[in-house]
Parts: structure tokens; sequence; C-alpha cells
């Protein structure tokens, strides 16, 4: 396990997790391999931006397998979250930590998603009770991590795809389902107006 912080004093009582590639930024099947190919979506900036302004601490979990398979640099891997960081930065966002799990599938490690390992430690290490945070994720295997450790999972689909019951979703209870991360963020129990999400289960492995 990977663990980066900005910050090791927890300065709110509201955490985030999000995921990171398909939330934060566009994802793709070749994986993210350096800062050139780091594409933000719009909303996202604006969100952690909206997060920060209200106290809301955000931390990264992230399956990061194609360090383990070789196919991404450990050095451009680390100038890719450092450039990520300075850019949500300088947009008025924040990320207090981020923890990445760097293996493959088949290593069996306990921190890879939808293991709630990286979870777990996020909260013993800023000392908060994962019963009162969210995890945002485009992917089942970010709310099944989510609800093992024993918080609440949100789903994104931001194309708009169907096939929200795949194999790895089976199982699984039905969660909120927004388009953007901004819809998420602003819609939470901590926003003042809530309407209610859509509820489904998603797709994907990664």
């Amino acid at each position: 396990m990977l663990i980066w912080t900005g910050s090791i004093r927890r300065e709110s009582e509201s955490v985030l997790f999000l995921d990171r590639d398909g939330v934060i930024n566009r994802d793709s099947p070749h994986y993210i391999k350096h800062w050139g190919e780091v594409e933000f979506y719009p909303d996202a900036l604006d969100s952690l931006r909206w997060l920060r302004e209200r106290g809301i601490a955000t931390i990264l979990i992230s399956n990061q397998s194609g360090l383990g398979r070789g196919i991404i640099a450990w050095k451009d891997f680390w100038e890719m979250h450092e450039r990520m960081v300075a850019a949500i930065r300088e947009h008025g966002g924040d990320i207090m930590a981020a923890f990445f799990c760097p293996h493959r599938p088949d290593e069996g490690c306990s921190c890879r998603k939808p293991k709630p390992g990286m979870i777990l430690t996020a909260s013993h290490l800023f000392s908060f009770p994962v019963e009162r945070t969210f995890m945002i994720g485009d992917r089942w295997k970010d709310v099944a991590a989510m609800i093992q450790a024993g918080g609440t999972g949100v789903m994104l689909n931001r194309e708009g795809r169907s096939g929200c019951q795949d194999h790895g979703a089976v199982g699984l209870p039905r969660v909120p389902v927004y388009p953007t991360l901004l819809s998420a963020v602003t819609r939470l129990p901590w926003s003042e107006t809530a309407p209610p999400a859509s509820s489904a289960m998603n797709r994907g492995d990664r």
C-alpha cells in the first residue's frame, strides 16, 4: 500500500473518500501512465473546491495495478500525482491524503479494492469512524470496499452506461447513483438541500 499525506492532521469533522480514475479524471483501458494523459473532468475540480470551502476533507482511494504490472513507471506515477494535487489546489480544492494499491489482482493483497484495507488504514491513521463517511466511485469495487469497511458507497455513472447488474455487483445493496461528481457531493447529507438520487448498482472491473 502506498500512502501520501498532504497533512497528517485532520482539521475537518467530515471526510469523503474518492476513487481517482473515472471520478476526478477520465479513465483509460490502457491506464493513466503519466501527466500527459491526465484529463480532469471539469466538474471534478469544481467539486473539490466546493468540498474544501465547506471544510470536508478528501481522501483518494485508488487501485493502480499498472505499477505492479510494470506499465506505469514509478517516477511518472509520483510526478503525475504531485501535478494533479497542484492543479487541484490551484483551482481552490485540496487532497488531504491518497492511498494507492500498486498490486496486481493475482497477488492477493489486503489493500486492493474491493477489499477495504486502504479505507480502514485511512480511518486508523486520521482517527475517524468509517461509519460516518462516504466513498464515491465509478465501479462496483469502490462500493464493495466501502460497504465492507462499514461506510456508505455512492456510485457515479458519468457515461450513462447500462449494465448495472454485472457479476461483481451481485449481492451488493442498492446505492445512490449520480451522473457527475458535483451532483453527488452537493446532494449528500452534509448539503442543506438534498434531492433524492436515483438508486441502482453499477458495473465494471479494474
